[in-house]
């Protein structure tokens, strides 16, 4: 198998997305001239205008008529995670999967959960709060909320379950949070409410009011993430 070389375009294009992911570029501004560009990089304006041809197709940045190119203010899903854009289809999946899985798991929490179990959630449902005011999106304490219940059914193979698809989970949870600050409508708290009614009936022992607000909370995930993909 011979081993495929990148084009001088592709290597413009990853060194753009790294410096906005170390935040050397953020959203708003401006790139230099494509003439510029090809003189720091030595390359061509042809190679630098196919860079930022890929870029926009890519949807992180934008070209205005006369202006030039900018970031976008607002990234691609998936983009914080290695630059990999999640497809449609695979947030239908992961929606249907988590659905399959959690809403069983809040059911069965609710009439297994003990004490540690039900300490392990409530910690995590009172880190997200302090996670936006520290200007988090929060993404690390949901995934614990959500994971803690499934370690409250005290079954492993349900916990396996989830953990093999964390990596998306976490993209998602990252890409639902920054939608809702995006539209600036009660934004993160509608979700930390969500998730305290999950544990309330959790607490309570109330099984299938769990699972209704873990189908609930599931179902506007997935709407909110569709309608604005």
């Amino acid at each position: 198998m011979s081993i495929k070389r990148k084009k001088i375009y592709e290597e413009i294009v990853d060194i753009i997305l790294e410096d906005i992911k170390s935040g050397e570029l953020e959203p708003g501004d401006r790139l230099p001239s494509i003439t510029d560009m090809a003189k720091a990089h030595q390359v061509s304006s042809a190679s630098v205008r196919e860079a930022l041809n890929s870029l926009r197709v890519m949807d992180v940045i934008e070209v205005k008529h006369g202006q030039g190119s900018f970031i976008k203010q607002k990234m691609p899903l998936g983009f914080e995670q290695n630059f990999e854009i999640i497809t449609r289809a695979d947030i239908e999946n992961l929606l249907e999967l988590r659905k399959i899985i959690e809403v069983g798991c809040a059911r069965t929490a609710a009439r297994k959960v003990d004490e540690s179990g039900l300490g392990k959630i409530k910690a995590a449902l009172d880190k997200m709060p302090t996670a936006l005011e520290n200007n988090e999106l929060g993404e690390q304490a949901d995934y614990e909320f959500h994971i803690s219940i499934a370690e409250a059914t005290g079954n492993p193979l349900l916990v396996s379950l989830l953990e093999d698809v964390s990596e998306t989970m976490l993209r998602t949870m990252k890409e639902t949070r920054r939608i809702w600050l995006y539209e600036g409508h009660k934004s993160i708290e509608k979700i930390h409410n969500e998730h305290k009614l999950i544990y309330e009936a959790i607490r309570a022992g109330s099984d299938e009011a769990a699972a209704g607000h873990m189908y609930d909370h599931l179902q506007g995930v997935e709407e909110l993430l569709l309608k604005h993909y």
